[in-house]
């Protein structure tokens, strides 16, 4: 049976200013996610996550080649992209910046850590009847972990991924801990890189605990786990936990 296909997305991990972060906070979930991205053509679902000062102090390596200092980054923004229409979505994109420009309704009080388009590479979902990762987003998750991976010398990306998924996942075919499915994806050569195309690997965690109660166990390992591959380096691994749309719900958190 014929259903959405998830191609792409675009992931964007971006520091607020902080004298401005209620306003920012307002006018991206209220106004931009909407008007500049998910109205497009070929864009078909959006998430976002937060991370508060107790679980960015959970994040490593320390430094990170992803965030500087690896602290930064308090939100982060994920779109669903449909199979082969990134052009569509960025079209559409930047065809209404002008007028939202000239409507004040753009924002700059945000520094971008990492923004760019990525391909979808595969995934591990829970079990035999897990959710499947064109829903990831709309699924009531409790926590995320982004783990951005950068190949070894004379490994790609798709390389990277595929032994991501042989030997990191076991727990999570079988149905064992808390992540119910995790979501790999590589920088892609279309659409954009407002901060540097890189030859990374982005996986998502999806969880259904908050990531802190479960850091030790299931994600403090996980960077040691992939250099003892030899295939590349974990270079930022950040837990996050849901937005409250419309509210200011960890606002007060973040620093």
């Amino acid at each position: 049976m014929a259903h959405i296909e998830l191609g792409h997305s675009m992931i964007t991990l971006v520091e607020p200013h902080r004298d401005k972060v209620e306003e920012y906070n307002r006018w991206y979930e209220h106004d931009h996610a909407y008007a500049a991205v998910t109205s497009a053509p070929g864009c078909f679902a959006y998430g976002r996550y937060v991370a508060t000062k107790e679980l960015k102090a959970l994040r490593y390596p320390n430094p990170s080649a992803v965030a500087d200092p690896v602290t930064n980054g308090s939100y982060i923004a994920i779109y669903w992209y449909e199979q082969g229409r990134v052009k569509e979505v960025v079209d559409y994109s930047s065809s209404v910046a002008p007028a939202l420009m000239a409507a004040d309704r753009m924002n700059g009080d945000r520094d971008h850590v990492s923004t760019a388009t990525y391909d979808y590479l595969g995934h591990t979902g829970r079990g035999p009847k897990a959710v499947p990762p064109e829903i990831a987003l709309d699924h009531p998750y409790r926590g995320l972990v982004a783990m951005w991976l950068r190949p070894a010398e004379g490994v790609d990306v798709v390389e990277l991924g595929n032994w991501a998924r042989d030997n990191l996942d076991g727990d999570i075919a079988a149905g064992r801990g808390p992540v119910d499915q995790v979501i790999d994806f590589a920088q892609s050569d279309a659409g954009f890189a407002l901060t540097g195309r890189v030859e990374e690997v982005l996986r998502c965690y999806f969880l259904d605990t908050d990531p802190r109660e479960v850091w030790d166990d299931a994600f403090a390992g996980l960077g040691a786990a992939v250099e003892a591959g030899g295939k590349g380096r974990a270079e930022l691994v950040a837990p996050f936990i849901p937005t409250v749309p419309g509210t200011d719900r960890y606002q007060d958190e973040l620093w």
